[in-house]
């Protein structure tokens, strides 16, 4: 029994200071869940108001569904370590009962069984504990660096259209200018035809 309660005590002190409230932890992730779409669906305006609809609409989705897996991956990690620190917890409640059955008597010795599963269970509520901590250490920077990586698709998708339309109207001037020298070309020629047609005609010899 001594050896047992300190380690079903340290499996329930295991989780961090947001496994503690678990409905706590769970609306965070309902929060980012609910940011994640929200962010998406701008994305998504912003796709069809640029040139490239489909790879804008596919890099969207997939980094919605990145973002989501994470988020779902977190959620598993805090329901193992609900389940382990619920079991922890029971097992804990029988040892108690069973320490508490005979008043004034010696406790009776805790099989080996117990022990093992109490230890399983903190080890358990550790590495979930662990899990939980390393993904919110590293969502904070996925979140940085896809936020970084949108706004750089997006300048590099501007780059591309406004070098486009410089080239388009490049070509507008282009075209233009062949066309109005064309013109003054057909112009000038047009001139000598007409100078040519009013020149007077030469005098008749005068007859000897």
């Amino acid at each position: 029994m001594k050896a047992v309660l300190p380690a079903l005590l340290a499996a329930a002190a295991a989780w961090p200071a947001a496994a503690e409230a678990p409905a706590a932890e769970r609306a965070r992730i309902a929060a980012d869940r609910s940011r994640v779409e929200a962010q998406y669906q701008d994305q998504e305006r912003a796709c069809w108001a640029r040139f490239g609809v489909n790879d804008c609409l596919a890099e969207a989705r997939a980094k919605r569904r990145s973002a989501l897996a994470d988020l779902r991956r977190q959620e598993i990690a805090l329901n193992d370590a609900e389940r382990k620190q619920r079991a922890a917890e029971r097992l804990r409640s029988m040892e108690q009962s069973q320490g508490q059955a005979a008043p004034g008597s010696s406790p009776p010795k805790v099989r080996d069984g117990g022990e093992r599963d109490a230890k399983a269970a903190q080890r358990a509520a550790e590495q979930a504990a662990r899990q939980a901590e390393h993904a919110r250490r590293t969502r904070g920077k996925r979140q940085a660096d896809s936020a970084v990586q949108v706004d750089e698709e997006l300048a590099r998708r501007e780059a591309q259209r406004a070098s486009r339309a410089e080239r388009a109207a490049e070509n507008v001037r282009r075209r233009e200018t062949l066309q109005r020298e064309a013109r003054e070309r057909q112009e000038a020629l047009q001139r000598r035809l007409d100078a040519r047609q009013k020149a007077p005609a030469a005098p008749l010899p005068v007859p000897p």
